[in-house]
């Protein structure tokens, strides 16, 4: 049977009218005060759960291009920048959700250390070369605790509180820049300065997304200066290398993230614990599988 849809127009005044629109065949009225509510939520179709496997899937091409050099092509790389802050953003929505922020912020730190412990035991085992040096717990473990203090100075008026995320957060982001000066990134954080304007930015303006995009944008723009020489082309003899250095620089490209966020639905899906273990045990698995089989195979640039 044909479902025939007709739309109805009630004028209530001679300024403004109702629009309902009307289904005979089931006989659902939709109501026409939420019709612009409606057309919104049905574009974030996405929860927390389907979005993080997304970031997953892409973080593990990013692991294969630095793995095995010249088997993906740099602009992978590039397209995998929103990774890092999406899962930032999804912390700081875990810090609001969560029913015991402490044992949230412990297990962060669990991971982390023990994460920090395995890229110790991976470079004693494969050497520098094949060595594990990534650490992206670490990072959401110190952003976590910034906002838990801020939080907690904010909530309880207490300036002690608010000193020492502040403190934690400069600390932080000093410890961002030291692999950039020294040239080592066993003991940085994975992608720290963007990590933590993440976190400070939608921690700070939770709950209105457009206070938290345009924080975002403003403190993002504040690193750019660090990666601006890979944008200038003059500098390189052709533009495909040119390219190539700014997918290989592209750190300043965390905006890429933003559009994901507009496709979160609030929810945060199944919460089956397969669910909430699966980034902590994939995250350092899969490192140690592509490190160990580039060990092997010596194919690792």
């Amino acid at each position: 049977m044909k479902r025939f849809n007709y739309i109805l127009f009630i004028f209530n005044n001679k300024d403004c009218f109702r629009c309902n629109i009307i289904n005979l065949c089931n006989k659902n009225v939709i109501i026409p005060e939420k019709a612009k509510y409606l057309r919104r939520s049905t574009m974030k179709k996405l929860n927390t759960n389907q979005l993080k496997y997304i970031a997953l899937f892409f973080m593990f091409l990013d692991s294969v291009f630095f793995a095995f050099s010249g088997l993906l092509p740099s602009w992978i790389h590039l397209i995998t920048r929103f990774v890092a802050p999406l899962f930032a953003f999804f912390t700081v929505e875990g810090f609001y959700h969560t029913r015991n922020r402490k044992k949230y912020m412990a297990r962060l730190w669990t991971a982390a250390i023990l994460m920090q412990f395995g890229n110790l035991i991976s470079f004693i085992a494969l050497g520098e070369k094949y060595q594990i040096v990534d650490n992206i717990f670490l990072t959401l473990a110190l952003g976590f605790t910034v906002i838990y203090f801020l939080q907690k100075g904010r909530s309880s008026k207490k300036v002690i509180y608010k000193i020492l995320g502040i403190f934690i957060f400069i600390f932080g982001l000093v410890f961002s820049v030291v692999p950039i000066v020294i040239g080592n990134y066993f003991i940085g954080l994975e992608g720290g300065i963007q990590v933590l304007f993440t976190m400070i930015s939608f921690w700070a303006f939770y709950g209105n997304r457009k206070k938290q995009v345009i924080t975002f944008l403003i403190l993002n723009m504040l690193y750019l200066p660090l990666f601006a020489p890979s944008l200038n082309p003059s500098k390189y003899p052709n533009l495909a290398l040119w390219f190539d250095n700014i997918c290989y620089n592209s750190d300043s490209f965390t905006f890429l993230f933003l559009p994901f966020i507009f496709l979160y639905n609030g929810k945060k899906g199944s919460k089956a614990p397969i669910h909430k273990w699966f980034f902590y045990i994939f995250y350092p698995l899969q490192f140690w599988i592509l490190n160990i089989l580039a060990f092997v195979l010596k194919i690792k640039g």
